[in-house]
């Protein structure tokens, strides 16, 4: 996908929106930084927080925590969440930057990670969706936050969803 694809004209504030949230975040580390410290009132909040207008337009959000695939160490970030059925569901958009977020990149290498909902620590396996789970997903996905379609034409790549399914431990 390149520039081209991007919608344009009236009505196109969603687009307006992701351009903007894509030239304010180009700092990467301010950013990291940023979710980071926002993963940290969400978790203090012990579930008194469910929802960002910040960082997901109003979507309910989670804490997920995975460990780096080089490091090993653990890492939180907060991600906007869909339910379906019994799992939850979150995309790598990463505000239409070209690459998918480090978060993503943990729970391809290591699948195991913890989410902090609603003040509950859950363990979840994390797997990408494919074919078409991943279309419907996307398509349900875009029903609750329409914008997320500008930030995938600004990327210029297709943005993976993942599911993920709570383990018993």
């Amino acid at each position: 996908m390149s520039q081209e694809n991007v919608p344009e004209g009236p009505g196109c504030a969603q687009t307006a929106l992701a351009r903007s949230a894509r030239v304010l975040t180009r700092p990467r580390p301010l950013v990291t930084r940023f979710t980071r410290a926002h993963a940290w009132v969400l978790r203090r909040s012990r579930g008194r927080i469910q929802r960002s207008t910040v960082l997901a337009g109003g979507m309910p959000v989670l804490s997920i925590t995975t460990t780096g695939r080089r490091s090993g160490q653990r890492h939180s970030t907060v991600v906007a969440y869909m339910r379906d059925e019994h799992r939850l569901v979150v995309t790598a958009a990463n505000l239409g930057h070209e690459r998918p977020p480090a978060w993503f990149l943990n729970l391809m290498a290591l699948p195991n990670a913890e989410v902090e909902l609603e003040g509950r620590r859950l363990p979840v396996t994390a797997r990408r969706a494919k074919g078409h789970e991943a279309a419907e997903l996307w398509r349900r996905w875009l029903e609750l936050l329409p914008a997320a379609d500008a930030f995938r034409a600004i990327a210029g790549r297709e943005i993976p969803v993942v599911v993920l399914e709570p383990t018993r431990p």
